[in-house]
């Protein structure tokens, strides 16, 4: 899980900051480092939701398939 988390930490920093020279580029509005910083924090909470979730979806899956009488 550790993994993934950082995967998703260096994706979301890679995407956030590349989105944001994007705009910057083009439109000529400068996204801040505090908004930058909240939307990938925002990223990490969703990616941790949904990995602790996973883990437990397939600890439960196994541990249901160890105990089956049949």
């Amino acid at each position: 899980m550790k993994k993934i988390l950082l995967r998703t930490l260096i994706i979301a920093f890679v995407i956030v900051n590349l989105l944001a020279w994007l705009v910057s580029v083009y439109t000529d509005v400068v996204i801040g480092w505090v908004f930058r910083i909240a939307l990938i924090m925002g990223i990490m909470f969703i990616a941790t939701i949904f990995s602790g979730a996973a883990a437990i979806l397939g600890f439960l899956d196994t541990e249901q398939r160890d105990h089956d009488p049949d």
